[in-house]
């Protein structure tokens, strides 16, 4: 079985609800659909703290999914910028999950 972690910024939060991102895990589409046949648990649904903060509470939050060893973490629509590059904060938690042995993938629905 796959560990799927997703990860979606903050700012989304006063507009999204996760809706789209779950259903596109759960009907193994959009992203998901490389998937295939093979089984996926969902195992954290979790946002950034906010544009450059990187404090106690980002290690904490790093340290529980380093423990978790997901297989792949999906980086929601809404991390990247209007101008199509990634936030880097985003791209520093995706970099440091990356060098724990997850896959980054870009995307979620």
């Amino acid at each position: 079985m796959k560990k799927i972690v997703m990860l979606t910024c903050l700012k989304a939060n006063t507009v999204c609800t996760g809706a789209g991102c779950l259903k596109a895990f759960n009907e193994k589409t959009k992203t998901f659909s490389r998937y295939g046949g093979e089984e996926l648990e969902l195992e954290a649904f979790f946002r950034c703290n906010g544009c450059g903060v990187w404090d106690e509470g980002m290690e904490e939050k790093l340290e529980r999914l380093i423990s978790i060893k997901p297989d792949a973490v999906h980086l929601g629509v809404c991390t990247k910028l209007k101008d199509g590059t990634r936030c880097p904060t985003i791209e520093r938690i995706a970099k440091r999950l990356e060098e724990e042995g997850a896959h980054i993938v870009d995307g979620t629905h």
